[in-house]
């Protein structure tokens, strides 16, 4: 009996003694999986289905890397079947390289389809460059050209934004194409601050907006060498995520003056030989108006005494009539007449001769609106919007009653007709045709013998006036800005290289190129005197391309 007691004891212990099984713990990696391809594949099906631009499918695909990121974290959390101490694990991990990736780069900015551009912590940002330059240069001045005491526009100038006319066409000059055997001659390269205007260029005088720190500045540089000649500072500094600090607008020349539209709404009118103050308004404030998403853009409009700008409308319309459109004197900054009560956009406002009686066109974020020049009288409207209520291309006259006229975001381009009316009647307007072609997000197009050329989501294409038939699509540019010379078109690209490409609607033909500047560049070219003048939001260069004189 003892002995089968100390048997069965025994027994006991040893099960007591054996260790229980551990449950093994696998790795549910099929949902994981599943959770990707499903990610990726809805993604995709936005991209080509959904989306009706390439910004939109570059949303798509910011909206399918959350979706996924979130889907596995939610795996491996609560269904990857692994141990709690391994997921906590994956998850520091995940956290410590995002901490890594963001500590060793910042976002430098975005391309304009909202791609981000990125740059290393330790190299000194855009500003900082420029803030270098000016301050060693203000220690070495060197010499300028003999100040001009007196400043008239010549043919060959380059007075306002998109040339004389803003239509983009240079006129009264010719340059060389034969960039491989002759490049272009490199006058002067320096940084400069931030902005997205272009160049207003008169005689030997070159003038543009800056950001510098937090001053927004209106700047008169040597147009041969480059040198601050004056500048004149607003103590204002806009900035937003995607299009970055500084002024959007071109300054405008007239007459001896400057009028520059800062991207707060200062409109400011300097003498452009000593950049003295002569009045200033600040158009938000005093309309008690709100600004745009990406700040005022439209560059001042001169005509006979009239200075013309589009400020948008009062944020409180009960106690301000609405005036989206605005006309002072131009020597005295005196309030001459108002109109208009859409919602202001991007463009500048335009003068364009219709059925023989000049109209003041302005692209507003909801269409197209005429008025009369002398007395801001809404003549007719277009409807001609999109998603992002964003219109910013310039339109484009056709003949004696027609304009063109394009825009992004999916919406595409159009032609219209206006027919005379009945006096003190609203004119008539007819729509020829519509095409989903010419996309234009915030470039303007050009027009040759019944073509139109623009770059549609950065690619450049040709199209028919009359039948708003696409005649060819080729050449990538990013979202550059372009004009037209000698029937070529010069083609500033999103990252800063020029290219020269005939206008021909039979083919795509590229007849010569050259990196002109670096970094993200949206600013028109301006063309003056044969000299190409180029900018960005980093560097500024002036290029000559003028045929040798015999």
């Amino acid at each position: 009996m003892e002995g089968s007691e100390t048997e069965v004891q025994g027994v006991e212990e040893s099960h007591q003694a054996s260790p229980q099984p551990i449950p093994i713990r696998k790795l549910r990696w099929k949902w994981g999986l599943a959770i990707l391809f499903a990610g990726i594949g809805f993604t995709i099906y936005q991209w080509f289905q959904l989306a009706p631009d390439r910004t939109y499918q570059v949303f798509a695909v910011y909206g399918g890397i959350r979706n996924i990121f979130l889907g596995l974290l939610i795996w491996w959390l609560f269904i990857s079947g692994v141990s709690w101490k391994a997921r906590f694990k994956g998850l520091l991990g995940t956290v410590l390289v995002f901490v890594l990736f963001f500590s060793l780069l910042r976002v430098e900015s975005f391309e304009g389809d909202m791609v981000p551009r990125f740059q290393f912590r330790f190299l000194p940002t855009a500003e900082q460059r420029a803030k270098k330059y000016f301050e060693q240069a203000a220690k070495t001045p060197e010499e300028t050209n003999e100040v001009s005491q007196s400043l008239e526009v010549s043919p060959g100038d380059w007075p306002a934004y998109r040339g004389t006319e803003r239509d983009g066409i240079v006129r009264d000059q010719k340059i060389r194409t034969d960039w491989d055997v002759q490049p272009p001659e490199l006058l002067w390269k320096h940084p400069i601050g931030s902005g997205w205007g272009s160049f207003a260029i008169v005689g030997d005088r070159a003038f543009t907006q800056e950001q510098r720190g937090e001053e927004e500045t209106v700047v008169c540089y040597d147009a041969l060498s480059g040198k601050q000649i004056w500048t004149h500072h607003d103590d204002v500094r806009f900035t937003e995520v995607l299009g970055g600090p500084g002024p959007r607008a071109t300054p405008t020349f007239h007459s001896g003056l400057i009028y520059s539209m800062g991207a707060t709404g200062i409109l400011n009118c300097l003498n452009a030989i000593t950049g003295e103050l002569v009045w200033s308004k600040s158009l938000l404030e005093e309309g008690k108006s709100v600004n745009l998403q990406w700040a005022m853009s439209g560059s001042p409009l001169i005509w006979e005494d009239l200075v013309i700008v589009n400020p948008g409308i009062p944020q409180d319309t009960s106690e301000l009539k609405p005036h989206s459109v605005i006309a002072f004197n131009r020597l005295t900054g005196e309030e001459i007449w108002s109109g208009g009560s859409h919602k202001s956009s991007y463009s500048s406002p335009q003068l364009s001769l219709l059925n023989g009686e000049p109209e003041l066109l302005v692209f507003h974020s909801k269409g197209l609106e005429s008025f009369t020049p002398q007395e801001g009288k809404s003549l007719w409207f277009y409807p001609w919007t999109n998603q992002a209520g964003v219109n910013a291309a310039q339109p484009i006259m056709i003949g004696a009653s027609s304009v063109f006229l394009g825009a992004g975001y999916g919406a595409g381009s159009a032609r219209i007709t206006i027919n005379d009316s009945e006096q003190g009647a609203e004119s008539e307007v007819v729509e020829d045709w519509k095409s989903k072609s010419l996309k234009l997000k915030f470039n303007s197009a050009v027009v040759l013998d019944g073509f139109v050329y623009g770059l549609d989501e950065g690619v450049l294409t040709c199209l028919n006036l009359e039948t708003g038939k696409r005649a060819w699509k080729r050449g990538r540019y990013g979202y550059g800005q372009m004009i037209l010379v000698d029937e070529n078109l010069l083609i500033l690209a999103e990252d800063g290289r020029v290219e020269l490409v005939k206008a021909d609607p039979e083919k795509y033909l590229q007849i010569a190129a050259f990196q002109a500047i670096e970094g993200q560049t949206w600013n028109h070219p301006a063309l003056a005197q044969g000299k190409l003048f180029v900018r960005n939001g980093e560097e500024a260069a002036c290029y000559d391309i003028s045929i040798p004189s015999e």
